[in-house]
Formats: structure tokens, C-alpha cells, sequence
């Protein structure tokens, strides 16, 4: 599954959330919430990281060790956005950042109904 699958995915979950037709157990969505946090300080921590990998150094003078650090330093952040590390670590956090956005609608809409049953039940 490629990382526009992943996206596309939890784009569909959020709004079938936002319907109201996807909804979790409150303890499962803690649990997942937990873990996307956890996942997301790995990436944002590793994203940070890339900003150091630019200057490779200590490969020598010779033309191929010059061009050895500048396809090094492309693989950590390519402008272009073509295969880099930095990129692969931004899709995989707005993944994340979908996910989290889903369990919470979800989150939100059952403590929502949870509120308007308990005032239902003390109109009876």
C-alpha cells in the first residue's frame, strides 16, 4: 500500500467518523491515541535528524567522494521531494496525523451521545 493509499484510506475513515457510521470503544481509542503519539515524536524526532545529514563530510577530495556526499546529502532532503527521507517521514506523519484526527471524531461523537443520553434520562 503506498503512502497516497494510506492517506486516501484515512481521509474516507475520518469522514465516515464525521457520519457518524465509524465510532470506537473510548479505552481502544486512549490505546491508539498513545501509540500515534509515541510513533509521532519517533518521526518528528528522525525529521529533525534529516536537517543534520545535509552536510556530509569526511569523504575526501576526490570528485567521487564529493558526489557520494552530495547523492548522501539528497537522499535526506531533496528538494524535489523524489525518494528522500525527509519526505517518506512528512507523508508518514500526516498519516498519523489523519489517524488521530479519525479516533478523535470518534471520540467526540460518542462522548456526545454519551452527554445527550444521560440528559435524556434525567428529563424521564
Amino acid at each position: 500500500m503506498s503512502i497516497q493509499d494510506d492517506v486516501t484510506l484515512w481521509q474516507h475513515l475520518s469522514n465516515e467518523a464525521k457520519a457518524g457510521r465509524l465510532s470506537l470503544d473510548d479505552s481502544v481509542a486512549n490505546q491508539c491515541r498513545a501509540a500515534i503519539e509515541r510513533q509521532l515524536d519517533v518521526y518528528q524526532t528522525c525529521l529533525a535528524a534529516t536537517n543534520q545529514a545535509v552536510n556530509v563530510t569526511g569523504l575526501g577530495d576526490f570528485e567521487c567522494g564529493k558526489e557520494l556526499a552530495r547523492l548522501l546529502e539528497l537522499k535526506a532532503i531533496d528538494p524535489a521531494g523524489d525518494g528522500d527521507l525527509s519526505t517518506a517521514l512528512k507523508d508518514h506523519i500526516r498519516v498519523l496525523e489523519l489517524m488521530e484526527e479519525t479516533i478523535q471524531v470518534s471520540v467526540n461523537r460518542l462522548q456526545q451521545q454519551d452527554s445527550d443520553n444521560a440528559q435524556d434520562l434525567g428529563q424521564v
